[in-house]
């Protein structure tokens, strides 16, 4: 019974793919339209097992879709009679759009990404006849187009989906967890050994995880696309929460035992109490209620430095668990969640490997042009579009890359097998649509099923994509046995050439591109510390939250320890400059911010003591003396990180 119930899931997604793929194939076969195969693999591609991702993922294809389109007719416009011109410029396009579809997330990397290989899917077609290039994109867009529709059309009306409720689940046990964290750390409980580091690392792994699930469940709900900002606040909010974590923590180990006890119970006594009952802290779910223990923490009134610092840290925790439960509020109850300030701009983590993947592409691509040039191969298109496709969709899987690169070989394989025997055998003599969707619906709903179950994905997933590239359904069937195997064999070659790209030009291993996100957060912090970059608040924690969402899952566990502390540091250098600004603080911190800028540490504690003693020495009567003990917290927090990574923050030079 139990087998049953689990093979339920797979054949429902196996005939909800059919039936996207037989549709479109219905609708390009009555308008006619040149390669009725376009329609029918884009149905294919588009129809997944979660909703959000058919829906806004269908958006954005039609996008990148139209954009390949209008560059495919530009570039024979500018190259009418050069061959040789139009194919560099095909091949400095798609090369051009793998660097933006790396650079950019999600949906959206896939509208780049598409944007690049079906300007070579045109090209396959029209570069035999440029006058016709106009007729040609239009008809490729249209196949495209209908198979959008169609799939979208498919998942909309036979899956609801479950994304909003899924990220629901995960920010909540997120939030719950995070307040614990900090209950936790003022207990003494994650103050042992490296507990509590160890605790802050996977709930920042967890936290980048969510990323993707945003754009699923804006997919599925008008709502949380329209306001996708306030849940893109949301994971910032838990970045900083856990900054604020951290802060807490690393002071607290720099004190006495008795002296920690104390600053810490007293914090904690202003906590709710069901964030000090393991297990609970529901009511960090309630935004209002974080806000108020935010003015609570930051209205404590005290002298002492070390209580200043503590209450501030739990102070950043309770803002940032309070734009958390604002995403939370959006996702559950739309009318109370309040609106965001802007987000930043797009900040790129790392260029390098965007570098690299648009290199991958030119190279690659253009390898097979060169071959397909010289042999003048009647197959060279396919194998051409399927090379681009190969290494454009699996370069950003990084390390995964080349086994996806082989899963893919392995799958179009069994498509090759699977679509002839359907071809030769079962369609023969089959004259009606119906009876041909039933024949293809043979081969293709135990593929699209087993594609689904995520062991056997990497091989059946692009067995169900490829399988009516493979097919190559025309108005007018044809069974040429000949013609078939060289279709096969283009397909198959241009997986391939792909993958043999891949292996050739290796992704930068994932030591080197954990550290260089490291290195390029300390020049940041160096830059922002000497001046050269006035980043404000906000721009600061968007540079650092991009770059702890890109780290990869194998990272050393110490290396996002350093990417906290990097924020932290910034955090705090931003907030003092704003006293400056006011006249508040020591002209000194010109002298402590070049220190930091050069890693001269030992200056750097020298000057953070002085600066701290002119701070000291300031009344409150007079002006510029108020917040002069925040200001003294925030230097008591980058001496603290920098004692505690005394080996990063250090110059390298």
């Amino acid at each position: 019974m139990k087998l049953i119930v689990a093979a339920i899931r797979p054949l429902l997604y196996g005939v909800q793919m059919t039936a996207a793929v037989s549709l479109a194939l219905f609708v390009a076969f009555y308008l006619q339209l040149d390669t009725p195969s376009w329609a029918g693999t884009t149905a294919a591609i588009v129809c997944q097992p979660v909703v959000g991702s058919a829906l806004l993922k269908g958006a954005f294809r039609m996008v990148g879709t139209a954009f390949g389109a209008v560059a495919a007719v530009l570039l024979t416009a500018v190259f009418p009679q050069d061959r040789f011109g139009f194919l560099f410029g095909m091949l400095v396009w798609a090369a051009a759009c793998s660097f933006v579809s790396t650079l950019l997330r999600n949906f959206a990397a896939y509208a780049a990404m598409l944007a690049g290989y079906t300007l070579i899917i045109i090209a396959g077609t029209s570069i035999a006849a440029p006058d016709q290039v106009f007729e040609i994109a239009i008809n490729r867009a249209t196949e495209i187009c209908v198979g959008l529709v169609a799939g979208t059309l498919v998942v909309g009306l036979t899956d609801l989906g479950d994304a909003p409720k899924r990220l629901s689940n995960l920010l909540s046990r997120l939030i719950v967890e995070t307040a614990l964290h900090l209950a936790s750390v003022l207990a003494g409980e994650d103050r042992q050994g490296m507990k509590g580091a160890n605790v802050r690392r996977a709930l920042i792994a967890r936290t980048a995880a969510l990323d993707p699930i945003i754009d699923q469940a804006a997919g599925e709900s008008p709502e949380l696309l329209q306001r996708r900002s306030v849940l893109r606040a949301a994971i910032d909010g838990l970045f900083e929460a856990l900054s604020g974590a951290r802060i807490v923590e690393t002071h607290l180990r720099h004190l006495s035992a008795a002296e920690a006890a104390r600053y810490a119970q007293m914090v904690s006594n202003k906590l709710p109490d069901d964030w000090r009952a393991a297990g609970h802290a529901q009511s960090a779910l309630d935004r209002d209620g974080n806000l108020a223990l935010v003015r609570t923490l930051v209205g404590m009134e005290t002298e002492d430095l070390s209580l200043r610092l503590t209450a501030d840290g739990a102070a950043d925790v309770a803002s940032g668990l309070a734009a958390a439960a604002n995403g939370l509020a959006l996702i559950d109850d739309p009318a109370w969640a309040g609106p965001v300030a802007r987000t930043p701009k797009l900040v790129v983590a790392d260029y390098l490997p965007a570098m690299i993947n648009a290199l991958r592409v030119f190279l690659g691509v253009g390898a097979v042009v060169l071959f397909w040039i010289i042999t003048a191969w009647p197959n060279g298109p396919q194998a051409l579009i399927f090379t681009a496709v190969t290494i454009m969709v699996f370069s950003p899987m990084q390390d995964r890359s080349i086994r996806a690169a082989l899963g893919q070989g392995i799958g179009t394989l069994i498509a090759a097998v699977v679509v002839a025997v359907i071809k030769f055998v079962l369609l023969v003599n089959k004259e009606t649509f119906g009876a041909f969707a039933l024949m293809i619906a043979i081969g293709l709903l135990p593929l699209g099923a087993l594609s689904s179950i995520p062991l056997l994905a990497p091989f059946f997933i692009p067995a169900s994509l490829n399988f009516i590239p493979m097919l190559s359904p025309t108005n007018l069937t044809t069974y040429d046995v000949a013609g078939y195997i060289n279709t096969a064999l283009g397909l198959i070659a241009g997986c391939a050439a792909g993958g043999l790209a891949l292996l050739l030009i290796p992704h930068l291993p994932l030591r080197i591109r954990s550290q260089r996100l490291v290195d390029l957060s300390i020049r940041d912090l160096r830059r922002l510390a000497a001046g050269k970059r006035n980043w404000t608040l906000r721009e600061w924690q968007g540079r650092i939250y991009a770059r702890m969402v890109e780290m990869p899952e194998a990272a050393e566990p110490v290396q996002r320890s350093y990417l906290v502390a990097t924020l932290s540091v910034g955090i705090q250098v931003i907030r003092l400059s704003h006293l400056t600004r006011q006249g508040q603080i020591s002209p000194k911190l010109a002298e402590m911010r070049k220190n930091l800028a050069q890693g001269d540490l030992n200056m750097l504690r020298r000057t953070l003591d002085d600066l701290g003693d002119d701070l000291a020495a300031v009344p409150d009567a007079i002006p510029g003396g108020r917040g002069r003990l925040r200001a003294r917290s925030a230097l008591l927090a980058i001496e603290d990180a920098v004692n505690r990574h005394r080996g990063y923050f250090e110059s390298r030079s």
